[in-house]
């Protein structure tokens, strides 16, 4: 997880492409054609890499011309021989490689991951970065590089595509050329020996030329690594993913659910939005070149036939949308400009000989309904207008308006040239009310998964008291005793230490007063039998109605008891509510883990066949409440009675988060069923299984980490009562009053310029962290009212070894001087200290003697840095595997 180096693989000024004369592939010349065509200004540098005699000493390839130090080398050899090239590279100089052959064609398994480790220790000691093996190239295309096998270029432009698959890169580019879509880079991983999917990402998300992300991939080997860099990513930047790897043979072993499930999960948390298909990648790509930040999901359709406009309508609403409702005065107007008394709604049927300013000025005043947040307008051809000029028109309004317009030209040859129209003014085009509905919908769920991603579930319980201590005792004594799941007993009470209701037996000496339990606890009850000599007998005979159907349960009970266990006393009988009460609903919830992804929360209706919705923990109530509807779990209710099951539900996935990130050791959680009624989730049965693990305890195993709530502290300084705390997305208000009140000289001092004021992207950036890779702490102060105001933040975001850390620290203007610096710095020192980071490392300006002054008194060196107008600041804090590692 690390951007070390990329620099030279995505922004080389100098390529050399290394090939073996009699290399039998045709890679080199196809890469040395490629960028000669693409212009790229920095020397392009052949070199032949020639296999020695048997009889020399040394390495076993000699590089021609000797001395030669590229940037970049582009390799075309033998894959045996790819060692041996690479430590003469790294000699040279050389910090990045990419190496073309497929270590899958020409080699079995072991032989293929032998090679992986040769190459990788070859790069090691030169900090050399890897692409490939088996990489198609990239493209840079506004520096003229197309280090690729595409046979075509791409242009300039602000996507960046990210593949597995060379074929797909090259088709995306191709008809990507044919709109007039452009690309800021295109990567094809290859085999991902060392530069994987993450670290592409972690470096476009940085990239200030690229704006939007579209990646094809089909599997991930890490999955913490690739979610914290695929968040990350998503913050600031709108990415698209296409995954391949669909075709499952059964779930993931020791589960009920598919991995595909797992992955659309996972996207689904980390922002992002997936297509299906390949021609939704074209779809996507200019889409993602020529939206508009939406600014709502409700759509107007406007089309020439009530028809076309039926069926957007129909597309839309099978599709989740929402039809916006067209104010009466909108509509009134739309009749006077149409000059039409006919009964006017959504989607709107304008006149058959409706004439280009007839569209233009329905859609104008559509668009100026506040009710209206996008507009969609379907043109079929038309003997009253060439659709020329009805393109023409429409994309005029367009331009006049912060509103997305989706257009449609259905037909034929007679719509190509408005599509041609509407993709010079830079419109949305499609030719089809169902892709352009699908492009609006992709369009909703990004800012509905954007709304996920900005959830930051607690690390510590909200709202209810937990036992974590008594959870984790209770498991390790089990485990101790060689146990691998818990008793009914011993479930029951884990789950009541996480405040979750579960349901205990009643028992009964005989069949009679079994059957005056069940009459006190009220039909329909579940019958079961206890046997001697601690023997297990989980079979159950459920909702049982009346005194007859437990006495005949009774009896079938112990025939299957005497079948099974001869000889074995039957001790009583166990009974307890049944799931039918009123107003409930029976679900059966779940956990289990993911090889990749790590646990996995499932939901569904306690039916056969029932729709199952699962979701990465860690979970707060947004996000279990999302989990909850996507399970469908009382779409059969009455809708006035749904959200108070739905909140009885959520609050229990919310508890069970919270076990799995306090109990390291519960490797699986079968609830079934658990009975839901207003107020209350109770469960009456469960399996629980466990598992001796090493260093992976709790939130170690999450893909996600949740918000450090154990960082918060109050405390009193100077009079006033903070809170020094993680960031949190939500202080993206605060923490932009605090950064646009500082006066000109302190924000230079901080930024190094003086900044009237912070973009909104930048915000999102600072307050949308990701507590694996860096924490920021915000001193808050609250007023009487209630409202928040950041007095003061230190941040240090630490190297993806956690070998050094760099910090930064800024406090408002007016608290200058009284200790505030010392103490939000101090405190960044402690945490860095117990996450094992070895050094943290600052720069400040050269007259910075405030900030000076403090980091010396805290054991900082101040030396002069590269810049002869900057210091750096340095503070080893020792042995980082004595503080305990990474953690």
């Amino acid at each position: 997880m690390t951007v070390r180096n990329l620099e030279f693989l995505f922004r080389p000024r100098s390529v050399a492409v290394v090939s073996e004369p009699d290399e039998p592939s045709r890679y080199a010349e196809v890469v040395e054609r490629n960028l000669a065509a693409g212009g790229f200004s920095g020397p392009v540098v052949p070199v032949s890499a020639h296999r020695r005699s048997r009889l020399a000493l040394g390495a076993r390839m000699r590089l021609e011309p000797a001395g030669t130090a590229c940037d970049l080398a582009v390799i075309c050899a033998r894959l045996e021989n790819i060692p041996d090239i690479v430590t003469q590279l790294g000699e040279r100089g050389t910090r990045a490689i990419l190496v073309g052959p497929s270590l899958r064609e020409r080699f079995a398994r072991g032989e293929a991951a032998a090679l992986r480790n040769a190459i990788l220790a070859a790069a090691r000691p030169y900090l050399m970065r890897v692409l490939g093996p088996g990489s198609g190239g990239l493209m840079v295309p506004a520096l003229g590089l197309n280090a690729s096998v595409a046979p075509a270029g791409g242009l300039p432009g602000k996507i960046a595509l990210v593949t597995q698959s060379t074929a797909v890169a090259s088709a995306v580019v191709d008809r990507a050329f044919s709109r007039r879509v452009g690309f800021s880079t295109v990567v094809h991983l290859g085999g991902m020996v060392d530069v994987d999917l993450a670290d592409t990402l972690d470096w476009l998300a940085e990239d200030p030329d690229t704006e939007r992300i579209l990646v094809q991939f089909d599997t991930v080997a890490n999955g913490r690594k690739f979610m914290s860099a695929a968040r990350a990513a998503a913050r600031n930047k709108p990415v698209v993913a296409i995954r391949g790897g669909r075709i499952e043979a059964g779930p993931v072993a020791g589960t009920p659910f598919l991995a595909t499930e797992v992955y659309d999960a996972a996207l689904r948390r980390a922002g992002w939005v997936q297509i299906e298909t390949l021609d939704d990648v074209f779809e996507a790509a200019e889409a993602m070149d020529r939206v508009r930040p939406l600014r709502g999901e409700r759509l107007a359709i406007l089309a020439n036939g009530r028809g076309l406009g039926n069926i957007a309508a129909a597309t839309l609403v099978a599709g989740g949308g929402s039809l916006a409702t067209l104010a009466g005065t909108t509509l009134e107007q739309v009749g006077r400009q149409l000059q039409t008394r006919a009964t006017l709604t959504n989607p709107l049927a304008l006149p058959a000989d409706v004439r280009a300013d007839g569209w233009a000025g329905a859609l104008a005043t559509v668009l100026a309904d506040p009710g209206v947040d996008a507009a969609l307008t379907v043109c079929s051809p038309s003997p009253f207008a060439a659709s020329t000029d009805i393109a023409t028109e429409i994309c005029k309004v367009s331009r006049g308006t912060e509103a997305n317009v989706f257009t449609c030209w259905v037909g034929g040859a007679s719509m190509l040239s408005a599509q041609e129209i509407a993709s010079a003014y830079g419109v949305l085009s499609h030719d089809s009310p169902e892709r352009a509905v699908a492009v609006f919908l992709g369009i909703v769920h990004y800012q509905h998964n954007r709304e996920l991603l900005m959830q930051m579930p607690p690390s510590l319980p909200e709202g209810f008291v937990t036992d974590g201590d008594g959870a984790r005792a209770l498991v390790a004594e089990s485990l101790e005793r060689g146990a691998a799941a818990l008793t009914w007993r011993q479930a029951r009470r884990l789950l009541e230490c996480y405040a979750i209701d579960a349901v205990d037996y009643v028992t009964a000496a005989s069949v009679d007063t079994a059957v005056e339990a069940a009459n006190g606890l009220g039909y329909p009850v579940d019958l079961g039998l206890v046997l001697g000599d601690a023997t297990r007998f989980d079979t159950l005979a459920s909702n049982l109605h009346s005194p007859a159907e437990l006495q005949a349960a009774a009896r079938a009970l112990r025939a299957t008891a005497h079948s099974r266990h001869a000889g074995v006393r039957i001790a009583g009988y166990r009974l307890r509510r049944g799931v039918a009460w009123g107003g409930s609903v029976a679900l059966r919830v779940g956990v289990a883990e993911d090889p990749v992804f790590g646990p996995v929360i499932h939901v569904a209706r306690a039916t056969p066949g029932a729709r199952m919705a699962i979701g990465l923990p860690p979970l707060n109530a947004a996000l279990a409440g999302e989990l909850v509807e996507r399970g469908a779990c009382f779409d059969d209710i009455p809708p006035a009675d749904r959200p108070a099951l739905a909140a009885s539900a959520a609050g229990l996935l919310v508890r069970l988060s919270q076990l799995l990130t306090d109990v390291g050791g519960v490797s699986g959680i079968d609830l079934d069923p658990v009975v839901v009624a207003a107020g209350e989730a109770r469960v009456l049965a469960a399996d629980v299984r466990i598992v001796r693990r090493e260093r992976r305890q709790g939130v170690r195993r999450f893909a996600i980490r949740p918000y450090p709530k154990e960082l918060e502290r109050r405390i009193d300084w100077d009079g006033r009562h903070l809170l020094i705390r993680p960031i949190r997305p939500e202080d993206e208000e605060t923490l932009g009053d605090l950064l646009n009140s500082l006066a000109p000289e302190d924000s230079r001092m901080r930024f190094f310029d003086t900044m009237r004021k912070l973009p909104r992207s930048q915000l999102a950036r600072f307050t949308q962290i990701d507590y694996d890779r860096e924490m920021a702490l915000v001193a808050i102060e609250r007023d009487a009212a209630g409202r928040e105001r950041s007095l003061g933040e230190v941040r240090a975001m630490a190297d993806p070894d956690h070998t050094v850390a760099d910090f930064a620290v800024v406090v408002d203007s007016a608290m200058k001087g009284r200790g505030l610096g010392r103490l939000l710095l101090t405190e960044i020192i402690e945490y860095a200290r117990a996450k094992g980071i070895g050094e943290l490392r600052g720069e400040t300006l050269a007259g910075n003697l405030r900030m000076q002054s403090l980091a010396r008194s805290l054991g900082f060196s101040v030396r002069g840095g590269d810049d002869p107008g900057a210091v750096d600041l340095r503070l080893a804090l020792g042995d980082r595997h004595a503080a305990g590692g990474t953690g």
